[in-house]
């Protein structure tokens, strides 16, 4: 299945242009821009003064730009909140989400056979971008499709993003190897996975080490950036007292929505932000309290058992 994004309410997209674009939004998130090359990416989390997330999402830098890449509703927030640091910078932050489309391909087969060559891995933490081959132009020019590797599923994910012309195009050649889905579809795979989506696991309350990335997304060693102190506070302390936990609940039913809370005893230790149907039992995402973070830690939720499975 490949997974169609066609609207801003589906993606985000916030391109820095300028020759200070790097300069500007390093001074505001996580992950240590000013180390990336050309074509490649970071997840990072943008944050304000009090080291609260502002936005989560993927930074690749382009050869004209650096592009953000995240769940849908952040980009007139990021704009408004990048220009907000820009002071005699060339820098200058501009909303591509109604421009832009894509298809997310949950198999690297699937974007070998658009690519002239096979892409390279890139190692983890950062991410690849790459142009299509000779249908496509070169990375930043809205003429052609570019692909992005991002971390949202279990398989190495490539989201290929363009004019809307251009995915629709691409989506057709797809249609008789793999059945396509919308961001309906795109959900309960990237709650397998357990990827926290902006807006629905999070939100502007958490602090970032609350999503339960840190290996992916904060560099504690790239210098000040805005928030950086609290974010530097709590690593030093050891531990949040909440975060998102990946738990399975079992029983007969109808599976509890999100906000249900979960309960240990008389205590409330979790609410739920993400769930799905899974093959034994279901998954789910809570944003949970520290005295059940460890694996194997119980609770129920609506009559249903539920254990933290990792």
């Amino acid at each position: 299945m490949y997974y169609t994004f066609a609207s801003s309410e589906s993606l985000s997209i916030v391109d820095i242009i300028g020759d200070d674009a790097v300069q500007v939004v390093n001074n505001l998130c996580t992950a240590p821009l000013q180390s990336l090359a050309e074509s490649a990416g970071l997840e990072a989390f943008i944050t304000e003064v009090r080291g609260r997330t502002v936005g989560h999402g993927c930074l690749f830098q382009l050869a004209d730009r650096l592009r953000f890449i995240g769940a849908g509703g952040q980009a007139q927030r990021l704009v408004a909140h990048i220009d907000r640091y820009i002071i005699r910078e060339d820098a200058r932050p501009e909303d591509r989400s109604q421009d832009l489309t894509g298809l997310l391909l949950p198999h690297e087969d699937a974007l070998v056979a658009l690519s002239d060559a096979s892409p390279t891995p890139a190692d983890p933490p950062q991410l690849a971008s790459r142009s299509l081959g000779d249908a496509a132009a070169d990375a930043g020019s809205d003429s052609g499709a570019v692909a992005y590797q991002v971390p949202w599923l279990n398989s190495p994910a490539w989201l290929v993003l363009g004019p809307p012309a251009t995915i629709a195009q691409l989506g057709k050649r797809f249609a008789p190897m793999l059945v396509s889905g919308g961001i309906e579809d795109f959900h309960p795979a990237r709650i397998q996975a357990g990827f926290p989506w902006f807006g629905v696991d999070l939100d502007e309350s958490n602090l970032p080490q609350e999503a339960d990335r840190d290996a992916q997304a904060i560099s504690f060693t790239k210098g000040c950036y805005l928030g950086q102190e609290t974010v530097a506070r709590l690593d030093a302390l050891g531990q949040v007292q909440k975060k998102l936990v990946r738990w399975q609940l079992q029983g007969r039913g109808e599976l509890p929505a999100p906000g249900t809370e979960l309960v240990a005893g008389e205590k409330t230790v979790g609410k739920i932000t993400s769930i799905t149907a899974g093959r034994d039992a279901a998954i789910v995402l809570a944003m949970t309290r520290r005295s059940h973070f460890d694996v194997g830690s119980r609770a129920e939720a609506a009559g249903m058992q539920a254990v933290v499975t990792e």
